[in-house]
């Protein structure tokens, strides 16, 4: 009885930690790939305008991402409980 309940409660934080490494990870990449090879390299912008614009691209992934993880905690048909009738 004790392996049904462990289960799903694992799934739920490889879930949950899936998801943070997510919000963490991909805004950073995106803040030094965007200004490595957009703003720096292919446009051709100073330092401080490509910091701007690079940061304005990690806020926005940032915001995908969180918007993700509300959606899948939201609408996951896994993340129910199913209420046991006696």
């Amino acid at each position: 009885m004790a392996n049904t309940k462990e289960l799903p409660e694992l799934q739920v934080f490889k879930t949950v930690l899936f998801h943070c490494l997510i919000i963490i990870a991909f805004p950073v990449l995106s803040f030094f790939m965007s200004k490595i090879f957009i703003f720096d390299g292919l446009l051709g912008k100073n330092s401080i305008s490509s910091n701007v614009y690079s940061a304005g691209v990690a806020i926005v992934v940032l915001h995908i991402a969180l918007a993700a993880f509300i959606y899948r905690a939201y609408f996951d048909e896994r993340s129910k409980t199913e209420v046991k009738k006696d």
